[in-house]
This record gives structure tokens, C-alpha cells and sequence, in this order.
């Protein structure tokens, strides 16, 4: 074994990212399937994030085309990934917070616990 040789390279990790993205693609299909109806709003939104971990993924994949092709060490490819990662956080974030079922955890949040009457 050479004692420089990296522990994980470039290629395993896209292909852990590639089925970690598949499973969460999966997962998603498989919760949003159950919890259609909105009578279940946790599996809803076990639906959304593994949709967001589906993301992954791709990501991956043009982050490393765009480091490919500017060199690691280019300003240039750091703009483009900020700019890319930023732009798909807040598109993510805006998905997720228009359809995150909120309203049976606001109507929970309303109701108080059955013990907290006053005691006279």
C-alpha cells in the first residue's frame, strides 16, 4: 500500500453521493406517495428533505465539471460555485417553505397542554 495514496478518492465519493441521491430520490417518491392527502404533514415533510438530499448528487457533478475546467485554484470557479450553491439554497429554502405543512403545527401550537390549567 503506498503511504500517499488519499484514503477516498473523487470517484468514490460521487458514487456514495450518487446512491446516497438515489436513495433520497426514493424516499421521497415513496413518502410523498404516503403522506398525499396532507393527513400525515411529518411524512410530508420527510418527503421534502429527502427530495432536497436527491440534490446532492448533481451538485456534486457540476461542481466538479466547473473545478475541472477553472483549476482548483480560480477565483472565477469559487464565484460560480458560491453563486450556484447560494441560488440553490435559497430556490430549495423558498420550495420548502411553501409547501412545509405548517398548519397542525400551528393549531398544536395553539392548543395548551391539558395540564397547564391554572389550579384554583
Amino acid at each position: 500500500m503506498d503511504p500517499t495514496k488519499e484514503l477516498v478518492d473523487a470517484e468514490q465519493v460521487g458514487a456514495a453521493l450518487a446512491v446516497l441521491s438515489g436513495v433520497g430520490l426514493l424516499l421521497a417518491l415513496v413518502l410523498g406517495f404516503l403522506g398525499r392527502g396532507g393527513a400525515k404533514p411529518h411524512v410530508r415533510r420527510g418527503s421534502l428533505l429527502a427530495g432536497a438530499v436527491a440534490l446532492v448528487w448533481p451538485l456534486w457533478v457540476v461542481y466538479n465539471a466547473i473545478e475541472d475546467h477553472f483549476g482548483l485554484d480560480s477565483v472565477v470557479a469559487l464565484f460560480l460555485n458560491a453563486g450556484l450553491f447560494c441560488a440553490v439554497g435559497v430556490s430549495v429554502g423558498l420550495v420548502l417553505r411553501r409547501l412545509w405543512p405548517v398548519a397542525a403545527v400551528a393549531a398544536a401550537a395553539q392548543d395548551p397542554p391539558p395540564d397547564s390549567e391554572e389550579r384554583g
